[in-house]
């Protein structure tokens, strides 16, 4: 009996030890974590790269996966399924990405791939696509104005008014006298279902030049005044 007593108290006691020493050899994992790792492959369907403070700085994912839209590190708004890459700011504000989706469904094509550039605190200034809808066909480069309000507070107020709050709604008007709601195009270079083109708009949006091939290879170059009239068409045969 003193025998069995003996074996089972040494018995815990290298339970005990081993414990321990799990416990230790899993905190000093924890604690001394490897600053490089090597794979050969990594299957995931989001993947996040953050700064030390915690914010994010890049965020891949899937449909399932893809982010909100992130304001100085905290989401404010669902912006739906976007596959691809976010990039974000040194405040953990998301100042770009790449997009990318595709599918053919009944006979109908829907396709796109989309890389965005942000002002700082707002929405898209420049964007590299190209895009099918059905019919509708759109490669190339694109130019906008953005104001310089915070995009999470033009959202906030937008969803303010929608729930009746006066205040709100009388901000976003004073906003719009002040133009600091509009998002005008200002430049597009690229084509077109199958016409390639120049084109260069005002400070309002309104195109002002516009240089074309079209698709049977006719070259124009087109001048318009502030309200769209044509001013001035180059060949010159062509009726105005």
């Amino acid at each position: 009996m003193n025998t069995l007593n003996k074996t089972t108290s040494s018995q815990k006691a290298i339970n005990i030890l081993f414990a321990l020493g799990l416990t230790a050899i899993t905190a000093n994992t924890f604690i001394n974590k490897p600053s490089t790792v090597d794979f050969e492959h990594i299957t995931v369907k989001s993947l996040k790269v953050l700064e030390s403070s915690g914010h994010p700085r890049i965020v891949i994912a899937n449909s399932e996966f893809s982010p909100k839209g992130i304001y100085k590190g905290k989401e404010f708004v669902d912006v739906g399924s976007r596959p691809g890459m976010i990039f974000y700011n040194d405040e953990g504000t998301e100042n770009g990405g790449l997009i990318f989706m595709g599918k053919e469904k009944d006979g109908k094509v829907s396709h796109g791939l989309h890389m965005s550039f942000d002002r700082y605190n707002q929405d898209q200034t420049m964007t590299l696509q190209h895009i099918e809808e059905d019919d509708y066909m759109v490669t190339g480069m694109r130019i906008i104005d953005r104001s310089t309000l915070p995009i999470a507070e033009q959202i906030a107020l937008e969803k303010a008014n929608e729930n009746g709050d006066l205040n709100a709604k009388k901000k976003l008007e004073e906003l719009e006298k002040q133009g600091m709601l509009s998002a005008n195009n200002r430049a597009f270079y690229g084509t077109l279902n199958g016409d390639a083109m120049l084109k260069l708009h005002d400070k309002q949006g309104q195109t002002r030049i516009r240089m074309i091939v079209d698709k049977e290879g006719i070259a124009k170059l087109e001048f318009l005044d502030a309200q769209g009239n044509m001013v001035l068409r180059l060949p010159d045969d062509q009726k105005l």
